[in-house]
C-alpha cells in the first residue's frame, strides 16, 4: 500500500519549540514503539522522551521486555509463565542531541532516527543487561488523531502508526533474539503541555491478531480519563485490517469492561528508585478486559487475558507529584464483524491503565 508521507510527516514532527528559550517546562514530546512476536510470545517497550526545552530539560528513555520463562535458566525461572525486565534512564537534554528534520535523538544509550517511512532505533543499557535494535519501514495508514486536546491543566496530542515491518536485534541478559518481520511494531507519537500527578489517567491498548487465512487485525484503543477513571473522556478504537484503517467506533457505540486482581498485589516497578519510594503501595491490577461495540452495521467484541504487569511511576519535574502507569501485555481474542464479513482472530496485546 502507498503512505501518506504528508500525513506521516505530521504525525512524526517535534513538537516542543526547539528555538525558543522561553518555552514552557511543562512540554512533553515522546517516541512510543510496541513489538509483539507471535511465535516467541516476547513483548516489548520503549519509549523516548523529551520534558521542558533544550538546555533545562530531560531526555527519558524507558525499555520493557516480556519473556515466557521458559528462555530463562532453570536455576533462576520464577514459577509465573512471563518474566518482566526493564530499564529507565535519564539524561540532560544537550541542544545538539535533538534535530527536528529529519528527526533525529542521540544521547548515552539510545539513538533514534525518523526520515520518511524509514526508522532506525537502539537502547542499550549494559548495567541491566538489556538491548534493543532495529530498523523499520512504516506499512500502516497513519494518522494523527489530535493536536489540542484538552488534557489536566493543558493539552495533549498524538498520532500513530500501527504497524512497521521490522529487523533487528533484542538481547535480555546475554541471551539474544532476532528481530524479523513476522514480528508486529506499533509505533504512536504524544505530545503536549501538562503536569504528570495531575487528575489526569487514560486506557489504552493496541491489539494484533490473525485469522486462520491469514488475515492481520489490528485495534487501538484510547480513552483519557481522570485519576480515578471515575470520569472518563470520548473513547474511540481504530480497526485496521491488514494495515488499512476500515472501521471507527466511537463515544456511547463502546462498552469498555475491566476486570481486577481479587487481591491487591506488588508489582514490579521502574525506575529503581521509585520502587523503594513506593516500596509498601499495594493494589490491585487489571486480570482482564471486553470490549463490545456496535452500530447500525458493524459489530466487534474483543476478550483480553492480561499475563503480566510492570508499574512506571512518573515524576512531574517541578513538583513532588507522581502518575503511575500500569504497563500490562496479555492474550485477545478478537471477533469482528463488518457488514457481511465476519473475521475471527487471536493474539497478543499491550496496554496501559494510567492512574
Amino acid at each position: 500500500m502507498t503512505i501518506d508521507e504528508q500525513k506521516l510527516a505530521r504525525v512524526e514532527q517535534l513538537r516542543i519549540p526547539l528555538d525558543d528559550p522561553t518555552a514552557p517546562l511543562d512540554w512533553k514530546d515522546w517516541y512510543h514503539y510496541v513489538l509483539l512476536d507471535p511465535d516467541t510470545q516476547i513483548r516489548v517497550l520503549v519509549n523516548l522522551t523529551a520534558i521542558a526545552r533544550p538546555g533545562t530539560g530531560e531526555i527519558q528513555t524507558s525499555l520493557m521486555v516480556t519473556i515466557p520463562t521458559d528462555f530463562l535458566d532453570s536455576d533462576c525461572r520464577p514459577a509465573a509463565p512471563f518474566a518482566s525486565f526493564g530499564t529507565t534512564f535519564s539524561q540532560e537534554w544537550n541542544p545538539s542531541q535533538i534535530s527536528p528534520e529529519p528527526v533525529h535523538w542521540q544521547g548515552q544509550g539510545m539513538e533514534l532516527q525518523v526520515n520518511g517511512t524509514q526508522t532506525q532505533l537502539e537502547v542499550q543499557d549494559r548495567r541491566s543487561q538489556l538491548f534493543i535494535e532495529l530498523a523499520a519501514t512504516a506499512t500502516a495508514t497513519p494518522l494523527l488523531v489530535t493536536e489540542n486536546s484538552p488534557f489536566g491543566s493543558g493539552f495533549i496530542g498524538w498520532g500513530l502508526v500501527p504497524g512497521l515491518q521490522v529487523r533487528g536485534n533484542l538481547s535480555v541478559g546475554g541471551r539474544s533474539f532476532p528481530i524479523h518481520p513476522n514480528w508486529f511494531c506499533y509505533h504512536d507519537r504524544n505530545f503536549g503541555r501538562f503536569r504528570w500527578g495531575e487528575d489526569i489517567g487514560w486506557e489504552w491498548f493496541v491489539a494484533f491478531g490473525t485469522c486462520e487465512d491469514g488475515t492481520a487485525i489490528t485495534l487501538v484503543l484510547d480513552r483519557r480519563t481522570n485519576k480515578d477513571h471515575s470520569q472518563g473522556g470520548f473513547p474511540y478504537i481504530f480497526i485496521y485490517v491488514n494495515h488499512q484503517l476500515r472501521k471507527v467506533f466511537l463515544g456511547a457505540t463502546l462498552q469498555i469492561n475491566w476486570d481486577w486482581s481479587e487481591v491487591p498485589v506488588i508489582p514490579p516497578r521502574l525506575p529503581g528508585i521509585m520502587a523503594l519510594l513506593f516500596s509498601d503501595r499495594l493494589l490491585q491490577t487489571p486480570s482482564a478486559l471486553q470490549i463490545i461495540a456496535a452500530d447500525d452495521q458493524d459489530q466487534l467484541l474483543i476478550e483480553i487475558d492480561f499475563e503480566s504487569v510492570v508499574e512506571l511511576i512518573v515524576p512531574d519535574n517541578q513538583q513532588r507529584q507522581y502518575t503511575f502507569i500500569e504497563e500490562l501485555t496479555g492474550r485477545a481474542a478478537v471477533t469482528l464483524k463488518l457488514g457481511e464479513k465476519t473475521w475471527l482472530a487471536t493474539g497478543l496485546v499491550y496496554g496501559e491503565y494510567v492512574i
